[in-house]
């Protein structure tokens, strides 16, 4: 990018030592009518140029009789001499905008600059939620949605342990009731519904 700046530079100011100030202060293209700019009966009324403007298309003509023909150099030019310009020379310039404008509200009568986009089609504006696919089958994820009125398919339960298998047949009847006992404490334990049994260091449980 600096290389490309610094070559932008280096094509001006060649370009300025070869251009006729004198062709370009005061301009050399002074005609209202040649520079209010052509337009047909299709397209858009152009805008009348400001007095910058007006500059850079003298820059323009001068530069081209040169040989020189890139706009990125021109422009930057013409910057350069606008910058480095009188107040008389910018005001012979703003007079010339002024006649340019007069002549143009005279051809176009009840113009009034409108800016618009290059395809004149309105851009929505964007949205982080908005679904732009042509599917509305899937909507997008919307973390400010209201899901109070979202049904489950599947009820949400507490999971109870369940150890009556097959190898308990061969428990002691006391084996049998200890573990039966547990397996109860411990579906209790895990219910929201209920209350959290205490277990003590003493080995029993306390209500």
């Amino acid at each position: 990018m600096a290389m490309q700046t610094s070559s932008l530079n280096d094509l001006a100011l060649s370009l300025i030592k070869i251009l006729d100030r004198n062709n370009i202060f005061p301009p050399a293209i002074n005609n209202p009518e040649e520079l209010i700019g052509r337009s047909t009966p299709n397209s858009r009324t152009r805008r009348p140029p400001n007095g910058f403007l007006l500059c850079r298309k003298n820059v323009h003509k001068e530069a081209r009789s040169k040989g020189t023909c890139n706009m990125r150099v021109i422009s930057k030019v013409t910057g350069m001499l606008w910058r480095e310009a009188s107040a008389e020379e910018k005001e012979t310039y703003e007079q010339l905008a002024l006649d340019v404008q007069s002549l143009h509200s005279q051809k176009h009568p009840g113009y009034r600059y409108r800016p618009t986009s290059r395809s004149n089609k309105s851009v929505p504006l964007y949205h982080p939620y908005m679904n732009t696919s042509r599917s509305k089958s899937v909507p997008l994820y919307n973390p400010y949605m209201n899901t109070s009125s979202v049904s489950f398919s599947t009820p949400m339960t507490n999971p109870q342990v369940n150890y009556q298998t097959t190898d308990l047949l061969s428990q002691s009847p006391q084996e049998h009731d200890y573990f039966q006992y547990y397996q109860t404490q411990y579906n209790n334990l895990i219910d929201d519904t209920g209350m959290y049994q205490l277990y003590s260091t003493t080995g029993t449980w306390q209500q």
